[in-house]
C-alpha cells in the first residue's frame, strides 16, 4: 500500500532539510537556521522579525515558504487518573493524527510478580513510587498499512506519511503542556515504513540546539521490516528497538500481523539479534547490556495458552530481550477479540519468566478510558480534504526496554516505565552526536541517504565497523580540549624535570 502524496502550502520550520535547502539556495548562512530553532523551541519565538541579527534576505524566504507551526491541537483529552493526555492534532491539509503523553510516577501493585506482591502486601505497600516523568508517544504516519488485527489504527489503512517537521511538531505541542524526557514511536503508523523521515526526525529530537533528547530515550517500534532494522545499525545505533511480535511461530503471527508473511520469524529475530549485538559490542561492561523490547499483545483464546507460552519462552531464551506482555485493549476492530483474565496473564508470564529465564514484564497500561492505550489510536472523523499530489519527502520503503541505575530496583521486580525503553542498564549517558557532523554538511545532502545493510556481517564485525568509522572534529571542538592539553603538557614537563634533575641530590 503506497502512501498518498500531500501538497503543503507552507513547510514546517522544524523541517531541517527544507530549511537548509532554501537557506543554501539563497546563500543564507546556516547558523541562522540553528538560531531560529533555538529561539522557537527554547524561547517561544513566533515572529521572524523578532530574531536578533536575522539577515534581511532571510525574511522573504521564511515568509514565502515556511510557517512556525503548520498544525494545531484540535482536542485535548485527559485520563481520569491524570496519567495520560491524548492530543488530536490537525495539519494544514486537514489530515489528523493522535499523540499521547504518558506520565509515570506510581506503579500498580498488580504489575509486580507474585512473590513481590505478597511481600508488599505484608508491609502495606500498594504502589511503587518512581521518578515522575513524561514520555511522548508519537505518530509517524496518518493511518497504517500493516493491518495488525488487534489495532484500531490499521482499520484506517495507510493515508499518508508525515514529514519530519510534522512529527517534530507533535513534540513541540506536547512541550507546551509539560517537559518531555522520552520518545516512543508507537503511535499511528509503522516507523520503518517511513524510514527516512523518522531518521531525520530523530536528528531533530536529539540535537542539543533543539529538543536535546538523548537517543537512548528514543525508541522505535516496528512489526519487523528486516532491511530497515539492519540499516538502523548505521543510521541510528543508539536508539532503542521494540519488536511487535505477538506470536512465537510464523503461522500464528501471520494471522495476527498479516504483513508478517513477508518476514519469516527466524530472519526477523536474527535481525534484532544483530542490532542489539552491535549495541552491546560497543559497551565494555557486561553490567550495562542493551536489550530489544519484544511486545506481545495477549488475546484470550488466540495466543494466551500454556503451550504458546512454552513455545515463546523457548524462542526467546538466551536472547538479549525483554518481553513486555500487554493485555489486549478493546478496540473497534472486526474481530471478536477479548482480553484474557488477570490470572491467565500471570500464568503466561510465569511460564516464560520462570521456565525459560526470559526477563518478562507485564505492561502497566495507561489511558484506556480515553482510548489512548496500546492499539487504540484511530481517527474517527475522516471528513478531511483529500491529499493532492506533491512530494511528501518520505521514502517508500515497505515500538525496547532497558532500565537505568535509578530504576534497577523496579526492573528487578519486573516493572518498567515506557521512558526506560532502550536505555543502557546502568543509566550511563548515551554517546553524543558525532563531532563535525554539522548543519552545513547535512545541507549538502538535504535528505538522509540510505546505506548498505550489513546483513552478511557478524554482530561483532558490525560493531567494529561502526566503531572504526572516522569522526571529523571541528575547530570548536579542538579548542575545547586546549585547557586539558595544557594541563597534560605541564604534568609531563614536571616529570621530565625531576627525571633529569633530582633536587635531593642537588
Amino acid at each position: 500500500m503506497v502512501a498518498q502524496r500531500r501538497e503543503l502550502a507552507k513547510l514546517p520550520l522544524l523541517d531541517e532539510a527544507a530549511v537548509l535547502r532554501h537557506f543554501e539556495a539563497n546563500k543564507i548562512p546556516v547558523v541562522h537556521a540553528r538560531r531560529l530553532w533555538h529561539y522557537m523551541i527554547q524561547k517561544g519565538l513566533t515572529d521572524w522579525s523578532a530574531l536578533p541579527e536575522l539577515p534581511k534576505r532571510a525574511l522573504p524566504v521564511l515568509e514565502q515558504h515556511f510557517s512556525f507551526v503548520t498544525s494545531r491541537v484540535v482536542k485535548r483529552t485527559d485520563s481520569a487518573d491524570g496519567s495520560t493526555t491524548k492530543l488530536l492534532i490537525e495539519y494544514q491539509d486537514g489530515q489528523r493524527i493522535e499523540s499521547v503523553i504518558m506520565r509515570y510516577g506510581y506503579v500498580d501493585l498488580a504489575s509486580f510478580p507474585e512473590t513481590e506482591r505478597a511481600r508488599r502486601r505484608a508491609t502495606n505497600q500498594t504502589s511503587y513510587r518512581s521518578k515522575k516523568r513524561a514520555t511522548l508517544c508519537v505518530s509517524s504516519q496518518i493511518g497504517c498499512a500493516m493491518g495488525c488485527t488487534f489495532c484500531a489504527t490499521g482499520t484506517m489503512n495507510l493515508i499518508a506519511n508525515l514529514v519530519p517537521g510534522e512529527i517534530l511538531e507533535q513534540l513541540y505541542h506536547a512541550r507546551q503542556i509539560e517537559p518531555i524526557s522520552g520518545i516512543v514511536f508507537m503511535g499511528m503508523g509503522e516507523p520503518l515504513d517511513c524510514y527516512d523521515n523518522v531518521i531525520a526526525t530523530i536528528q531533530g529530537m536529539r540535537d542539543p540546539g533543539r529538543f536535546s533528547i538523548s537517543p537512548s530515550r528514543i525508541t522505535i517500534s516496528t512489526v519487523g521490516v528486516i532491511p530497515r532494522i539492519k540499516q538502523l545499525i548505521k543510521d541510528a545505533p543508539e536508539v532503542g528497538l521494540a519488536l511487535s511480535l505477538h506470536a512465537p511461530n510464523q503461522t500464528l503471527r501471520s494471522q495476527i500481523v498479516p504483513t508478517a508473511k513477508a518476514w519469516p520469524i527466524e530472519r526477523l529475530l536474527a535481525a534484532t539479534d544483530l542490532f542489539v549485538a552491535n549495541q552491546n559490542a560497543a559497551i565494555k561492561s557486561r553490567n550495562r547490556r542493551r536489550h530489544v523490547l519484544v511486545e506481545y499483545v495477549i488475546i484470550r483464546d488466540v495466543n494466551d495458552s500454556d503451550a504458546v507460552a512454552h513455545e515463546l519462552g523457548a524462542l526467546l531464551k538466551n536472547r538479549d530481550v525483554l518481553l513486555n506482555v500487554i493485555p489486549y485493549n478493546p478496540t473497534a476492530v472486526p474481530y471478536d477479540y477479548k482480553p484474557p483474565s488477570t490470572e491467565r496473564v500471570r500464568a503466561f508470564v510465569d511460564i516464560v519468566r520462570e521456565g525459560y529465564d526470559v526477563h518478562t514484564l507485564q505492561r502497566q497500561e495507561l489511558g484506556q478510558d480515553i482510548a489512548s492505550a496500546c492499539g487504540q489510536l484511530v481517527i474517527e472523523n475522516r471528513a478531511v480534504k483529500a491529499p493532492a499530489t506533491a512530494s511528501d519527502g518520505c521514502a517508500s520503503s515497505s515500538a525496547t526496554t532497558c532500565v537505568d541505575g535509578d530504576d534497577a530496583d523496579v526492573a528487578s521486580d519486573g516493572l518498567l516505565d515506557m521512558e526506560d525503553l532502550g536505555r543502557p542498564s546502568s543509566g550511563a549517558a548515551s554517546p553524543a552526536p558525532a563531532k563535525g557532523v554539522t548543519l552545513r554538511s547535512r545541507a549538502k545532502t538535504a535528505t538522509t541517504t540510505a546505506t548498505p545493510a550489513m546483513a552478511t556481517m557478524t554482530p561483532l564485525a558490525a560493531a567494529k565497523r561502526a566503531l572504526a568509522t572516522p569522526i571529523a572534529v571541528d575547530s570548536a571542538t579542538w579548542q575545547s580540549y586546549i585547557p586539558l592539553l595544557v594541563a597534560v603538557g605541564a604534568i609531563i614537563g614536571v616529570r621530565l624535570i625531576f627525571k633529569f634533575f633530582d633536587p635531593m641530590q642537588a
